[in-house]
């Protein structure tokens, strides 16, 4: 509903109100009446007025609620539709592995990295969507797992080496969520980096930490970082908005964030998971 919509629907019912307000008036002005009479008008006003706002409201609710099953559906369609010709790449990458030659072979392994690159955009595009929609299920996973996960799709770059110390503990919360935010925080450290500087993901005592030895920022660029578009280097390739989703992901899990960074040392990105662990 737009905000065009709502400034109508305030008009229209506040037309209502004082239609109601106005029979009131009139009924006292016309008659005599005394002071227990007029209670019992405004005892029979205040309940009238009760229920065409319980009215109003619900029609515009179902309203809404009808709007957004019909986006649901037709996401959920346009998702499918989306998913169809990722799963054939699959499938005929798979069938195709097994009759062809070493040089034939790396052809249909770059397409099946480009078809794995293009299945995880997939799944970002239908969380981002679907969670505006209908709210998020949380489930329990393993932290080192969705990690692995992660870096095994950046080493496909063949990039920044990687130094993982994670143990394998079980959160339990928005978990396509916390892999967008560690993508998100890899790929900075990367992009941020020098090729010949690895990545340090360690866990300890519940908390993740994400460290590179790259350009680093000052500390008013660590009071803008938050700030959706904003990027410390102008120059990088980028849409300035991956620790803003990193934030507001922290913000709803009740997850603690902090940044500490120095020029031309580096960035460490920490993050306390102990509200998600479980026990």
């Amino acid at each position: 509903m737009s905000q065009k919509d709502i400034i109508w629907a305030l008009v229209i019912f506040g037309l209502i109100i004082l239609s109601l307000f106005g029979v009131h008036f009139v009924y006292l002005y016309n008659t005599s009446h005394t002071d227990i009479e007029y209670i019992y008008a405004l005892f029979i006003l205040f309940p009238a007025s009760l229920v065409v706002g319980y009215i109003f409201i619900s029609q515009l609710i179902d309203s809404k609620n009808r709007y957004d099953k019909k986006i649901e559906h037709i996401v959920k369609e346009v998702l499918h539709e989306i998913n169809l010709p990722i799963s054939t790449i699959d499938a005929n990458c798979s069938m195709l592995k097994s009759d062809l030659d070493t040089k034939r072979l790396k052809r249909v392994e770059r397409i099946e990295k480009a078809s794995k690159r293009l299945k995880k955009l997939y799944k970002d595009l239908e969380y981002n969507i679907k969670k505006d929609i209908v709210p998020i299920e949380k489930e329990e996973f393993s932290l080192k797992d969705i990690v692995q996960e992660s870096i095994e799709y950046f080493r496909y770059m063949k990039r920044n080496e990687f130094i993982v110390d994670v143990e394998d503990i079980k959160l339990y919360g928005d978990k396509i969520g916390l892999i967008q935010v560690i993508d998100n925080l890899v790929e900075n450290a990367m992009k941020y980096s020098n090729i010949d500087n690895a990545i340090s993901i360690k866990l300890q005592d519940n908390i993740l930490t994400i460290e590179d030895r790259g350009i680093g920022m000052d500390e008013g660029e660590i009071l803008k970082v938050y700030e959706r578009y904003y990027q410390s280097d102008r120059e990088s390739i980028g849409e300035g908005i991956g620790l803003a989703i990193v934030k507001r992901y922290c913000d709803d899990e009740g997850i603690e964030l902090r940044i500490e960074s120095k020029k031309q040392k580096g960035t460490k990105v920490i993050m306390d998971l102990s509200k998600l662990v479980v026990s």
